[in-house]
């Protein structure tokens, strides 16, 4: 049985849930701009070359794919001569090692505007208060408190990590928009069972596959839920099987065009290999399990494995420099797991519990972003997860959800691979702050029905 709904006499869901969404994700709008001029000022007027050299690593990948797409080369990290001190990965290559829908979004919004802040920037902030706006719904139609909606929406609104990278070519905005309307779509179609809930969940899933590979654990979350609470309702299963499908028509053009041009099965991208070989290795395993997990750097003894291993592997002369290299790092990786179980279960436990901290203290956030990381994590993590603790026990299909995003999530990069960023921890935080959220509810609606001291002994005074 649900707990007794925090919300106010005559209220409506539909009205109150729209001036929610509307008024926290203008505030999720407000604070990426307000943060992107802050931090841009003085750069925010470059354009072409200048602002193309601004960037650096990730940011600098997807532009250089969105200049080869919009220059007529394709889908490769175009060539373009870089400032001294920038490079990036597999330059004039095919770029099959990133995702491709993010990229293509940035060549559109490039095409428009030239390549400038002007249409990707706002873009994004638009994007990222929107998913504030859609975390606030979720939270009030899983809990049914219009105090947690808020606080959810809020603090999605204000996290830091999709605050600083609107104004950046990353992808966080645009895939935890599509994240959390995946997440949106299905609680709705799981309530009414209707075919174009399934359908429109089935596309969103498969956009945001395409905008990063992690979102296929969408389905996995999705597969689960079907089990646990309808799995004798075949209406239930046929409703999935459309969410599956549709993702699946998402996505297969991508992966059917990686296959015809380049003979190589890449279903979105060819990365989780190396990833997978970036963080499980000598290098990294050379530190204690209580020293925080660090994998960002080179590991000469990797770098010669591989080398040996690609003079012995032949390869479809087709095939793209990056799937090569993913597809040597997984021969040497997985002979790494096999010969080292335990030490890969160390790395596995570091990354698990490095992951679970407020920054890596290895990591090179400055103070600000260290302060900042601390305060959203004091704010969410101790209340999230005594949330989820106490909804365990109370399960309905949208909690249950929640969680298993959490946990999958988490599993996920326990078992691959943990950057210093955070900004893969982001899907196991917005599950937190829903649970974090109800938490503060509770402790707010159990503090206003306790008694006063006055009502305590009137009633004392009544009852003899």
């Amino acid at each position: 049985m649900r707990p007794k709904p925090m919300l106010p006499v005559g209220f409506k869901m539909p009205t109150a849930g729209l001036g929610l969404f509307l008024a926290i994700s203008l505030l999720g709008l407000g604070l990426r701009i307000g943060y992107g001029i802050a931090r841009f000022h003085g750069q925010l007027d470059l354009s072409g070359k200048a602002f193309v050299s601004l960037w650096d690593h990730d940011a600098l990948d997807y532009v250089l794919i969105a200049e080869g797409l919009l220059s007529g080369k394709g889908y490769v990290v175009d060539d373009t001569q870089l400032p001294n001190g920038k490079s990036a990965e597999y330059l004039g290559e095919q770029a099959l090692f990133k995702a491709p829908l993010y990229e293509f979004i940035l060549a559109a919004c490039f095409a428009v505007s030239g390549f400038s802040f002007k249409l990707f920037f706002p873009l994004q902030a638009l994007l990222g208060g929107l998913t504030a706006g859609l975390v606030g719904l979720i939270t009030l139609r899983t809990f049914e408190r219009i105090d947690a909606a808020w606080l959810a929406g809020v603090a999605v609104a204000a996290h830091p990590l999709l605050v600083n990278s609107a104004s950046q070519p990353y992808n966080e905005n645009i895939f935890f928009f599509l994240f959390v309307a995946s997440i949106s779509c299905f609680l709705v179609w799981f309530e009414s069972m209707g075919f174009w809930w399934a359908l429109l969940c089935g596309a969103t899933i498969g956009l945001c596959t395409l905008t990063r590979e992690n979102g296929s654990l969408l389905l996995a979350s999705m597969g689960i839920i079907i089990l646990l609470f309808a799995a004798r309702k075949p209406r239930a299963w046929l409703g999935y099987s459309v969410i599956v499908l549709a993702t699946v028509v998402i996505v297969a053009p991508w992966t059917i065009r990686n296959y015809a041009r380049f003979g190589a099965f890449v279903p979105v991208a060819s990365i989780v290999w190396s990833d997978l070989g970036e963080g499980n290795n000598e290098c990294v395993a050379k530190d204690g399990i209580f020293v925080p997990y660090w994998a960002e750097g080179p590991c000469a003894a990797v770098s010669e494995q591989l080398h040996k291993l690609s003079q012995t592997v032949t390869f479809d002369p087709r095939t793209p420099a990056a799937v090569r290299s993913d597809r040597l790092s997984r021969r040497l990786v997985l002979e790494f797991i096999r010969e080292h179980p335990s030490t890969y279960a160390k790395l596995v436990i570091r990354r698990l519990w490095t992951t679970l901290l407020p920054f890596n203290p290895r990591g090179n956030q400055r103070l600000p972003e260290r302060i900042a990381l601390s305060i959203y994590w004091l704010a969410v993590y101790p209340a999230g997860l005594g949330g989820l603790l106490l909804m365990a026990r109370r399960l309905d299909p949208s909690r249950a959800l929640l969680i298993l995003l959490a946990l999958l999530n988490l599993l996920s990069i326990a078992a691959v691979l943990y950057w210093s960023d955070l900004r893969f921890r982001i899907t196991v935080d917005i599950p937190l702050t829903c649970f974090a959220s109800f938490a503060y509810s509770e402790w707010l609606w159990r503090t206003a029905r306790q008694p006063s001291q006055a009502e305590f002994h009137e009633a004392a005074e009544t009852a003899s």
